[in-house]
């Protein structure tokens, strides 16, 4: 029920979807696996076609039965219902993978992303995640305070953590209200993550 209505109230607010300029950052390096953490109810494949496997992980297991009942039939989509610190990565190739990142790092505290990090060293990491900036509008920081996640953090507090990450604010990019999505890339070329997100 919470997703039926997140998605109404996302529809509403949103300017244009971050999975279309995710799709194209993809399609531009050799991608085989694509790993989606906090997958929810996998909006990114309404972007992919069978050019990729598709692991969504997800701790909700209401949206990980729901996608494995729908695509049963498509042995390229697989949906698990685990968190982060569950997820074996050694099974993926980190040259020919990518693990996609929405709005998990300001779900999990300090000491999560820190392990998360560890075990994904020389893998393509892409985030996105809300951002407090200095002189924020006031319907953003009304918005930020609805999210349900308790670690949106200063961007000085997401470089501190996410070592040797690259950095850029997608400022009133997607939503239709003002607001500011902070992009956190790793092993990406950072004008092609320029080219789609700044």
């Amino acid at each position: 029920m919470y997703s039926y209505f997140y998605r109404l109230f996302q529809s509403l607010i949103l300017k244009r979807s971050f999975n279309e300029d995710l799709i194209k950052l993809i399609k531009r390096h050799n991608i085989q696996d694509i790993i989606d953490i906090g997958s929810a109810d996998s909006p990114l494949l309404n972007y992919i076609n069978n050019d990729y496997f598709y692991h969504g992980y997800e701790l909700d297991p209401y949206f990980t039965n729901k996608l494995k009942l729908k695509y049963k039939n498509n042995n390229k989509l697989s949906f698990y219902n685990k968190g982060v610190d569950d997820i074996d990565f050694e099974k993926f190739d980190p040259k020919k993978s990518i693990i996609v990142l929405v709005g998990l790092f300001h779900h999990v505290d300090d000491d999560q992303v820190k392990r998360f990090i560890n075990k994904t060293k020389n893998f393509k990491i892409f985030a996105i995640d809300a951002v407090k900036i200095d002189g924020q509008k006031n319907i953003t920081k009304l918005l930020m305070a609805m999210d349900r996640g308790n670690f949106i953090r200063k961007i000085d507090n997401y470089k501190k953590l996410l070592i040797n990450f690259n950095f850029c604010v997608a400022k009133n990019r997607y939503l239709r209200l003002p607001y500011d999505h902070l992009v956190s890339t790793k092993n990406i070329d950072e004008n092609i993550v320029n080219e789609f997100f700044n």
